[in-house]
């Protein structure tokens, strides 16, 4: 499994490295590879049309995806659940 994570500096905490292994518990070995991310603009403020214009440009590129998985709310919480609480 990989994933990639884009946060700020001072979210990088011990609660974050928790969040890490549990979500790699059957992982014997991590590599971890840390680098300055461009700026994506997530912090920026922006109008109501703006968040909703990047909101739909998002929306068509997930549509456009073919290997996208999709489920429900409710299964998005039970698979995050089964990943994070234990």
């Amino acid at each position: 499994m990989e994933t990639t994570f884009i946060l700020r500096q001072e979210e990088l905490d011990n609660e974050f490295l928790e969040s890490i292994k549990r979500l790699f518990k059957n992982s014997r070995e991590l590599q971890i590879t840390v680098s300055t991310s461009e700026d994506f603009g997530l912090t920026r403020q922006e109008t109501r049309e703006e968040y909703f214009a990047r909101l739909s440009r998002a929306a068509q590129r997930l549509n456009n995806e073919p290997d996208r998985v999709a489920m429900t709310e409710a299964e998005f919480d039970d698979f995050s659940s089964d990943i994070l609480l234990k």
